[in-house]
């Protein structure tokens, strides 16, 4: 026999009260406590018993589940990030926007295609993805696979257990603790592997420059250069930056160049449009794109235009904004290089200044690469060139596979310059500051040490 109140509920709200349970659960915040998976289930089960028709139901639950989650993608897209938009809110940090972003970036499809198998994770987890601005199209491809396998699956499965085993109805409530259970592995599996795949030896290690290894425009302390030092015993190391080479190597290359290993450093510089080893006491190029003659006049004209289209600027600014113009990368820094980095993370936290300018630069320059990078620039570099190629170019080189490697940058997400690397398939580790940077590479070599 059925549960006397999941079955006499379902007989008394019929198709319509399915549809608007199902569709409150996956898409209203006050839904989540609303038994979604059993209800389909038992209901799957009376179809079984002649009460209900499983071709009607199946549809009927998909299209409820797919729209409640749309309406859960557009409240987060819309209202849900307004939360965000204070700088000192106490609860809604700005920090914790970014890493929202960076999750759904990194394992968003995943989630929201098994978040649907979960209760109350189902609820959130498209709320969250609106908030993180989570790409609608994929959002809406997996929403679509989710919701028509949750829908069909779990109906059917009562069904079918409906058919075979009419007893089962004594048994629903650990027939879909079940179901739970073996949905949730593989986000439990992803969560375990992204929280101490840093355990795991890397074979190499790469680096962003700028607020990670160093704060912007500044060399990285004596003891982050020593760390670095100690990471070279073990592995291979490269620097990912926008910076050029001529700042890099006088920043911080003479106090490794002496080191017994200093062959496994490699220095990706402008955005990795170049490339530099160590050779017989010396740096050599390994390759280096440039810009055309034209192709810079055009650069420089588009930014220009988009400023005046995007009016992000204030008319009479306390630093001038600079454009920097360099053979093979083109960057916009908003606050001149004399800012202090307090008065530079102040201008733009959130990067919707930055993002405007990139859409707007988007629409002149389609056949360059665009990248939000640091706290005030735009990078902008010959098609094709970013951090990925050098990372690629890098594995290559060394004879391995990009999930093998290690990056660490504090531009991980999407439109950020270092979410490319990411993209290309490299376990990558955000930070937010060189502090952080540090703990990760203590662990780095604690783990490096243990192995050796």
């Amino acid at each position: 026999m059925l549960p006397y109140d999941l079955g006499q509920l379902i007989q008394l709200i019929g198709y319509p009260g399915l549809f608007a349970i199902i569709f409150a659960e996956s898409g209203l915040i006050i839904g989540f406590f609303l038994p979604g998976a059993s209800l389909l289930f038992t209901a799957g089960f009376l179809a079984s018993q002649g009460f209900l028709d499983i071709r009607i139901i199946v549809p009927l639950v998909a299209i409820a589940a797919i729209l409640g989650d749309n309406v859960g993608y557009w409240f987060g897209a819309k209202v849900g990030v307004r939360f965000f938009e204070k700088p000192n809110s106490r609860f809604f940090k700005q920090e914790y926007l970014e890493r929202t972003k960076r999750f759904y970036a990194k394992y968003g499809t995943r989630t929201i295609f098994f978040a649907r198998f979960v209760p109350i994770v189902r609820t959130f987890a498209p709320i969250l993805a609106g908030v993180a601005n989570m790409d609608y199209r994929t959002f809406m491809f997996y929403n679509m696979l989710g919701g028509a396998l949750w829908a069909s699956g779990i109906s059917y499965l009562g069904y079918t257990l409906g058919e075979v085993l009419p007893q089962t109805a004594d048994y629903i409530e650990f027939v879909v603790l079940a179901i739970i259970f073996v949905t949730t592995l593989p986000l439990a599996r992803e969560f375990w592997k992204h929280r101490y795949s840093h355990l795991k030896s890397p074979r190499a290690v790469l680096f962003d420059l700028d607020d990670t290894l160093a704060e912007s425009w500044q060399p990285p302390t004596p003891d982050m250069v020593d760390k670095l030092s100690r990471l070279l015993e073990h592995v291979p190391v490269a620097i990912l930056s926008s910076a050029g080479f001529t700042r890099i190597e006088k920043a911080f290359l003479p106090a490794l160049e002496k080191h017994p290993h200093a062959k496994r450093l490699y220095v990706f510089s402008n955005a990795s449009a170049e490339a530099h080893m160590l050779e017989d006491g010396s740096w050599k190029s390994q390759y280096h794109m440039k810009f055309t003659g034209e192709e810079r006049t055009k650069v420089v004209a588009a930014v220009k235009e988009a400023l005046g289209e995007v009016k992000i600027i204030d008319e009479n600014p306390k630093y001038r904004p600079e454009i920097l113009e360099r053979d093979s990368k083109i960057v916009f820094t908003a606050c001149g290089l004399e800012a202090t980095q307090a008065e530079k993370r102040a201008w733009d936290p959130d990067m919707t200044k930055r993002k405007k300018l990139k859409e707007a630069l988007h629409k002149r320059l389609p056949e360059f690469e665009l990248g939000i990078g640091g706290t005030t620039t735009i990078d902008i570099t010959p098609k094709g060139i970013n951090k990925a190629y050098g990372a690629l170019w890098l594995a290559k080189n060394l004879g391995v596979q990009p999930k093998e490697m290690l990056f660490i940058g504090d531009a991980i997400y999407p439109g950020g310059n270092d979410y490319t690397v990411m993209e290309a398939g490299v376990d990558t580790r955000q930070v937010q500051n060189p502090a952080e940077t540090e703990l990760l590479i203590d662990k780095l070599l604690e783990t490096l040490e243990k192995k050796k």
